[in-house]
């Protein structure tokens, strides 16, 4: 009893976390799913080390399977979705025992880096041994180069406010900090306790809630998650497609699919990061005005 009373409170408070990393997978899959797995772990007895360790492993698998063809891509998929479950069980089990730490968090980061990086070899093996096609085999690292700019865009303001504030020369600091403020960012949105409330009380259009909509399922199909969820199903429809229609190689049509969305969301990406002032805007936030 005391067991269910434990998970019911971990449930509650994993629901509450969900408004900070709120994602279309994390709400729809990922957490659900998660937490089902959670309390198995709970009830065995088992600890955040064990999830990690089952992750990797998992992960791993998931990866070596992708040498086999569809078949195997399409298993090799299974395997790193359970993968992406166990990391939100890690940090469940970690926050539930209170054993949350900054070691955690990177070997976390390792762990995802060492199941990423073996995932593109593998898969680029598993399509080249398929057909031979040199097209899939740069197709993949198309991919795969998308997958590091996409986690270097999302860790970007950190590493510039983390060179800026230690390693950069004194003149070139203080000529960052000038430009920021003279750019500034809106000092209504610097405070953490502040809250963006709408400027009126007007219903949002249907034409919003449509671009909202196709920018959540973008953002969802261009993480590492919605990655894999694409392949699996690219690999299920070449081997329907192989055994209804005899119809063999969709799924490097696939593959070249997502490596033309990759060229398209790198371009795309860059490019308003670039001219946005999201990074400014946060960097000036952190670092404040020294002249105050």
């Amino acid at each position: 009893m005391n067991k269910d009373f434990g998970f019911q409170a971990l449930e509650e408070r994993e629901w509450a976390l969900f408004s900070e990393r709120g994602d279309f997978f994390t709400r729809y899959f990922g957490l659900p799913i998660s937490l089902r797995i959670t309390n198995v772990y709970l009830r065995l007895g088992l600890t955040e080390n064990h999830a990690s360790f089952s992750m990797l492993i998992t992960g791993l698998i998931g990866a070596a399977l992708m040498i086999l063809g569809p078949w195997g891509i399409l298993f090799g998929s299974c395997f790193l979705i359970l993968h992406h479950l166990l990391d939100y069980v890690d940090g469940q089990l970690a926050r539930h025992y209170g054993r949350a730490s900054v070691k955690g968090a990177v070997l976390d980061r390792w762990n995802h880096f060492i199941v990423e990086t073996a995932t593109f070899p593998c898969l680029a093996i598993g399509l080249y041994l398929d057909n031979g096609a040199i097209w899939s085999w740069v197709a993949v690292w198309i991919l795969y180069i998308w997958n590091r700019l996409r986690v270097l865009l999302a860790q970007l303001p950190a590493n510039i406010l983390s060179e800026e504030l230690s390693r950069y020369p004194v003149l070139e600091r203080e000529m960052m900090r000038s430009n920021l403020v003279n750019a500034s960012a809106d000092p209504a949105t610097c405070s953490p306790d502040s809250e963006r409330k709408p400027e009126n009380n007007q219903p949002v259009s249907f034409k919003s809630r449509i671009r909202s909509s196709i920018s959540h399922i973008r953002v969802a199909s261009t993480s590492y998650n919605g990655f894999t969820i694409l392949l699996g199903f690219g690999a299920l429809t070449d081997i329907v497609a192989s055994q209804l229609f005899f119809q063999e190689g969709t799924i490097h049509y696939v593959i070249l699919f997502l490596a033309a969305y990759s060229v398209l969301n790198i371009i795309d990406y860059s490019w308003s990061y670039i001219r946005s002032d999201r990074v400014a805007s946060e960097l000036t936030c952190r670092l404040g005005n020294p002249a105050e």
